[in-house]
């Protein structure tokens, strides 16, 4: 007898940095690249919010050049727990997010909002 086996999905926060130094248009060609590198690891978004372009407190080094200003955008996803990991390695090994930070949504803040 086979058991079918239940998927566990989670809602996700990622916040992420892009360099603030680029144009609008490679703005939404990465942010494009997220939500499909989200589609891939079977991930849906359930809210993505635009924090605009502001200055950093401290210039973050990376790939031998300093950045003073970042676009800030934050997502809410919808992950099976399986293949979040996957997902936060590729955030980490794509050279044009000069930071993110990928947690577990607050369950009290989603009851909030319903």
């Amino acid at each position: 007898m086979k058991l079918a086996k239940e998927i566990i999905t989670k809602d996700y926060e990622l916040t992420y940095l892009i360099p603030g130094d680029l144009l609008d248009a490679d703005v939404s060609r990465l942010k494009k690249e997220i939500t499909d590198l989200a589609a891939k690891n079977k991930g849906t978004i359930v809210k993505e919010d635009d924090w605009g372009r502001k200055n950093l407190a401290y210039g973050i080094s990376q790939g031998g050049k300093t950045y003073q200003e970042a676009v800030y955008v934050h997502m809410v996803l919808n992950f099976p727990v399986q293949n979040v990991q996957a997902f936060d390695h590729s955030l980490t090994l794509n050279h044009e997010i000069i930071r993110h930070l990928l947690v577990i949504a607050d369950e009290l803040e989603k009851s909030i909002e319903d």
